[in-house]
């Protein structure tokens, strides 16, 4: 089934209305975790990749990962084997520089409750890793991680000498269904997208374009940090999304074409005459 997970801003919650705007142009429910960016960002990012984890099913759901500002750059150094999709609107790229403004005190938009930015939160995302090259020290350690665990979950048969033979597909397969769930992350990068409005007032659009430029389609939109309307990204976003059900199919759909123009199947010698 395909979900769609937003990672909202970082004065915002997970009531945003940037959330509730996504649903209604997609038509259907969003995820949206809470992000505690009070935390430092090696417990933020694995706060909200356990929200994820708890809310989709890995083996059958496939993730359009979502998020604006400071939820772009979760989104963007966020792993999942499910993910298959990654778009962000005006993310963040050096936090720990262009937050140092924010320090202090914050009231969230959603619920007006107040909370406190720190000095070590906003110096922890100096140790960031880099989220550009798909596979670094840190990703290689959590892939090996993932691998383990997942071999230990598959049926085995224990020989003389202690020796474990797991009953799984092998390291060579070529088939995305069947590769373990940590093959399957590090092997299909998902593609990332990324809007830059070009009169953001608070993140320049044009260091945001050098960082990701040759790692990601970028696209220019004629708006400010807030977005207002995500009509833009409708296409976009549903591209290569499957339906839940074949209920939710409309003649003449652009999504359908490829099927509509692909002929007919001959069912003869299917069934007996």
């Amino acid at each position: 089934m395909d979900r769609f997970v937003y990672i909202h801003g970082f004065n915002s919650g997970a009531q945003s209305r940037s959330g509730r705007e996504l649903e209604r142009v997609l038509g259907q429910p969003v995820i949206c975790p809470q992000c505690d960016y009070s935390l430092p960002f090696e417990k933020c990012i694995s706060d909200l990749r356990q929200q994820i984890v708890e809310a989709v099913n890995a083996n059958i759901d496939s993730i359009c990962l979502m998020g604006c500002s400071l939820g772009g750059f979760y989104a963007l150094h966020m792993r999942h084997p499910a993910i298959c999709h990654i778009v962000a609107w005006n993310p963040a790229v050096f936090p720990a520089a262009q937050l140092k403004d924010f320090v202090g005190t914050q009231t969230r938009f959603t619920d007006g409750e107040e909370w406190e930015f720190t000095d070590e939160a906003l110096y922890s995302y100096a140790a960031a890793p880099d989220p550009r090259p798909w596979l670094n020290d840190v990703w290689l350690e959590e892939r090996r991680l993932a691998q383990h665990s997942w071999e230990k979950e598959q049926p085995s048969l224990c020989l003389s000498g202690a020796q474990r033979v797991t009953f799984s597909p092998s390291e060579g397969a070529g088939e995305k269904g069947g590769l373990p769930p940590a093959e399957r992350e590090a092997r299909f990068e998902p593609p990332r997208d990324i809007f830059l409005g070009t009169r953001d007032e608070l993140i320049d659009h044009r260091l945001t374009r050098a960082y990701w430029q040759g790692w990601a389609n970028l696209h220019k939109i004629e708006s400010g940090h807030q977005i207002a309307d995500y009509s833009h990204a409708a296409e976009l976003l549903k591209k290569g999304m499957l339906s839940a059900s074949f209920a939710d199919w409309r003649p003449g759909e652009k999504w359908a074409e490829e099927f509509a123009n692909a002929g007919h199947f001959d069912m003869a010698g299917i069934f007996p005459e």
